[in-house]
């Protein structure tokens, strides 16, 4: 009797241990955002890859360019991505499968340590990457922005690619630091734009964007050359307090109230060909750093 009641709780605790597995089994992230329930994972350390244009059945949008739907709400905090993060992908035969979230993106206070790529993904809810680290490149070239933008805080350790993007309501970029050559070349941005107090160590390219909404540059730092030539800045701009090695504004058109106060230049600070629809704002530059072309 003895022998039996052991062999029972033997085969008890295997029963739980198998169940115990196979419920592990279940909590993969692609489990999880198949299940088309909202994702939330906290506190986790994920090795093995993400790639949300694989766990859904792509549809054509245009010639050679497919496309998948992720309906709920993506949101990870405090995680640890091991593997590569992507929502974009290229196929062989060269065609390209873009990733549309219906709900939010979130990644707060995450770390990469692979590259990320959100190329040409549209996010139709709110976008929040606060205090996220990149450690290798970040590619969010064509991405469309529906709601509020949140990046602020983020360490961009290596390149960061946003050409193109289209950003609908705010674009929050404030206190983040860019270690590597950054570009939002081409970008338009609908509503408020704000860098303020950011840090950009290398190349910075910002020429050709379009900005409806009021910018903030105030107390950012341009450690390498900046160049926001033939942009267009529709409302008011400051760019108060910076820190500017090499900075170029050349081509630019200012139809709102501009502020360029209290500037540290290194090198070069150039307004060539720009223009003012109001006043000529005053460009107050600290003269004891300053090689300036106006």
């Amino acid at each position: 009797m003895k022998h039996f009641i052991l062999a029972l709780v033997a085969l008890v605790q295997l029963s739980c241990a198998t169940q115990n597995s196979s419920s592990n089994e279940d909590k993969s992230i692609k489990k999880i955002i198949l299940s088309d329930e909202p994702v939330y994972v906290e506190n986790k350390t994920i090795d093995e890859p993400i790639d949300f244009t694989s766990y859904f059945e792509t549809h054509q949008i245009s010639e050679g360019v497919y496309q998948v739907d992720i309906k709920s709400g993506v949101t990870f905090k405090k995680c640890v991505f091991k593997k590569p993060v992507s929502a974009f992908r290229k196929m062989d035969n060269g065609s390209i499968v873009l990733t549309s979230f219906q709900g939010n993106v979130t990644f707060i206070d995450c770390f990469f340590e692979e590259d990320v790529n959100f190329r040409g993904s549209s996010i139709n809810g709110r976008i929040d990457f606060t205090g996220t680290t990149f450690d290798k490149s970040a590619n969010f070239e064509e991405l469309n922005c529906h709601e509020n933008a949140f990046f602020n805080k983020c360490i961009f350790e290596g390149s960061l690619r946003f050409q193109n993007a289209f950003f609908n309501q705010k674009a929050n970029f404030m206190s983040a630091e860019f270690y590597d050559s950054t570009s939002f070349q081409n970008s338009l941005f609908n509503s408020e734009l704000q860098f303020s107090a950011a840090k950009f160590f290398k190349y910075t390219d910002f020429a050709l964007i379009d900005c409806r909404g009021k910018v903030l540059f105030n107390y950012t730092e341009f450690r390498y050359k900046a160049d926001f030539s033939h942009s267009i800045f529709v409302q008011d701009f400051d760019f108060v307090n910076t820190k500017n090695h090499t900075t170029s504004f050349n081509n630019c058109r200012f139809l709102g109230k501009v502020r360029f106060n209290n500037l540290e230049v290194i090198s070069a600070f150039s307004l060539k060909d720009s223009y003012f629809m109001l006043d000529t704002p005053k460009i107050d530059i600290d003269s004891e750093k300053l090689m300036f072309s106006k």
